[in-house]
């Protein structure tokens, strides 16, 4: 066992990595929901884990309100909580299969063990009295500990933090788990394997680095330990940037094209007229960012703030500006309501420029001129966070800046830069 041993600090999840509770909090839901419904009602456990393990924000609220109408997530909570108190008092709740020995074997070869879970202190607490074992581990975290709860990976990162010397694994037995688990390089991360469990197939698919075990079966987990890398920790990054760099590339003739139009477009513009940049959220931070890159290259142009155009702002375009506008979507609410103003209520004529991932736009069919790029896959593992597109976008609009003004001189740069470093070169 002594891949295992090698190992000074064992992490683990509570509900159903350590304990077989899994089940009887889908029991409290049911319970709960059929006495606020006055009606029998069963979610079935793979509706469940299906339901409540998701990365998706909101998702068990909206299952909860679609299918059952439960208007109070926050309320209906609470009396999911208030039975599951019952049932821990009353049921013989058991450690998953051979979780327990392998407590009893880490604290045997004088390791230590810790707990990092969801649920609250009040519930460990109960767990503790009825299992003296978990009054053995050197810390517990519960979701009291946190301000972000999984898959937030915020627990393993303080752990890191605070044990920062001791080599550290850690057992998960869920998609939120095992998320949070895997953005954190310092920890080895192990699934307790469930072949039946809802979202396996996504587990072995998206999180190829983690190692797989059943029932703590401590010679299968040293095997498998003695063909883990550490270094595979490094792959969710490696993918991270692999994945920017194919999108680039896919993206590659479509941003080659959109430069050379745009530059063409707008590279006359009359000098009393403006350029503008915009987006919406993380968009408009990108716009914010290339606005003063063209500033620097003595272009004309400013950011707007999009929100604060139907408040007044809407005053300061003249005949003949252009407003540039990027989205991912090209469906965002408020640009969509800027284009339709612009086009329908404002008595004057700015031209408008709209760049997309996603072709059959409502922006497109608002905008003087529209340019589509192939649908951009975020560098996330839910595809959802504003990250490689934000990356293309910003590399669009400063390489339209750039192509503008590609005959600029080191003199012309330094005038706009008197101080710092780039005013010194």
């Amino acid at each position: 066992m002594k891949n295992i041993l090698k190992y000074d600090l064992f992490i683990f999840d509570f509900d159903g990595t350590l304990l077989d509770t899994e089940k009887y909090h889908c029991k409290a839901w049911n319970n709960a929901l059929s006495k606020e419904k006055n009606k029998n009602i069963e979610i079935e456990l793979n509706d469940y884990y299906k339901y409540f393990h998701s990365l998706t924000p909101m998702m068990s609220r909206n299952y909860l309100k679609i299918l059952y109408d439960v208007e109070n997530y926050d309320y209906i909570y609470k009396k999911k909580q208030y039975e599951y108190e019952k049932i821990i008092n009353n049921e013989n709740i058991n450690f998953i299969n051979g979780a327990e020995n392998f407590l009893n074997f880490i604290l045997k070869n004088n390791k230590k063990f810790i707990i990092v879970t969801n649920t609250s202190n009040k519930f460990i607490e109960l767990f503790k009295n009825k299992h003296q074992i978990l009054n053995k581990a050197t810390k517990i975290y519960t979701k009291e500990n946190f301000i972000n709860r999984k898959p937030n990976p915020e627990c393993y990162l303080r752990i890191v933090n605070e044990y920062n010397n001791e080599k550290k694994i850690g057992f998960e037995d869920s998609l939120i788990g095992i998320h949070a688990l895997y953005q954190v390089s310092d920890i080895t991360p192990v699934m307790i394997h469930n072949m039946s469990y809802y979202y396996n197939i996504e587990i072995i698919n998206k999180y190829n680095n983690i190692i797989l075990t059943k029932k703590y079966d401590l010679n299968k987990l040293n095997d498998n330990l003695l063909l883990f890398n550490n270094t595979n920790n490094k792959l969710f990054i490696q993918n991270i940037l692999n994945n920017n760099i194919s999108q680039l590339k896919n993206n590659f003739s479509n941003m080659v094209h959109i430069i050379n139009q745009i530059s063409t477009l707008i590279k006359d513009i009359n000098i009393s007229n403006q350029i503008y940049l915009s987006g919406m959220g993380k968009s408009g931070y990108v716009c914010k960012k290339c606005a003063s890159t063209w500033q620097s290259l003595s272009i004309k142009c400013s950011y707007i703030d999009l929100p604060n155009l139907p408040h007044g702002d809407f005053g300061m375009f003249r005949d003949n500006d252009i407003l540039i506008l990027i989205s991912n979507s090209g469906n965002t609410d408020e640009i969509i309501y800027i284009l339709k103003y612009l086009k329908n209520n404002l008595n004057k004529r700015v031209t408008t420029i709209s760049i997309v991932a996603n072709k059959n736009s409502a922006m497109e069919a608002l905008s003087d001129f529209t340019y589509v790029l192939d649908n951009i896959t975020e560098a996330d593992s839910i595809n959802m966070t504003p990250s490689t597109s934000s990356l293309i976008f910003m590399a669009l609009l400063d390489g339209i800046a750039i192509n503008i003004k590609k005959n600029i001189s080191k003199d012309e740069f330094k005038m706009v830069h008197p101080s710092g470093s780039l005013g010194k070169r």
